[in-house]
């Protein structure tokens, strides 16, 4: 295995690297189920935590810290979280249901599903730092196995290496190509294109955001639940 490509698959929430020299899966499942493909069904509604949230400043009285208004950054930031990701399914279904129709729209939809998706990664990563900050979570607490806690320094990892450093990743010898284009597939598979310095697409790495997005989700509003 590539040193580089280890490092990303031991940070990153990757699921399948395909090699392109090789033409094989060096990692993961060749026939890998993506999320999108399975019944996830519908997001959390928003309203059924806010008695949750009227506890939490409730808790506080009439008096503002530090505290108090990370807690509102968590707030905000969990519903700009949720949001991206409403965006980008009605964004990729309307691209998808759009292929091979009118090119123009296709443009601008599969731009609003990137955006959606990026918005989705940057937001998710606010709100793990803003748990970690608030000593919501921690390696010792999240859960007994340290599952949660490993997924959620892989959904910070993705985003940091896979999509906000891509040109220049930190500690790694390459450079990541998010392929917007992949999200008109009928998967949920954001397709990555991993440049080495002298090779241009070595390797192919695949996430699945649908499985990313509800992972969260379910992680924070359980958090959230406690209030």
């Amino acid at each position: 295995m590539d040193p580089d490509i280890q490092k990303l698959i031991d940070s990153t929430t990757i699921v399948k690297v395909y090699d392109n020299f090789s033409r094989q899966t060096i990692f993961g499942d060749e026939y890998f189920v993506s999320g999108f493909q399975k019944d996830q069904g519908q997001q959390v509604n928003l309203s059924d935590f806010e008695d949750n949230w009227k506890n939490k400043w409730k808790s506080f009285g009439n008096n503002w810290n530090k505290e108090r208004q990370n807690y509102r950054f968590l707030y905000d930031s969990f519903r700009l979280f949720y949001f991206s990701f409403e965006q980008l399914r009605f964004n990729k279904v309307a691209l998808i249901n759009e292929a091979s129709k009118n090119t123009l729209k296709i443009l601008h939809l599969n731009g609003l599903t990137g955006v959606s998706l990026y918005g989705m990664y940057h937001h998710g990563k606010k709100c793990i730092d803003l748990l970690k900050a608030l000593e919501l979570i921690d390696d010792n607490h999240i859960d007994d196995n340290h599952k949660d806690w490993e997924f959620l320094t892989k959904f910070s990892g993705t985003r940091n290496k896979l999509i906000e450093h891509n040109y220049n990743p930190k500690g790694l010898n390459l450079q990541i190509d998010p392929s917007i284009w992949s999200l008109v597939s009928t998967d949920s598979c954001l397709e990555i294109h991993i440049h080495k310095p002298d090779t241009e697409r070595a390797f192919d790495v695949y996430v699945d955001y649908y499985e990313d997005y509800y992972r969260l989700e379910k992680i924070i509003t359980d958090i959230i639940k406690k209030f």
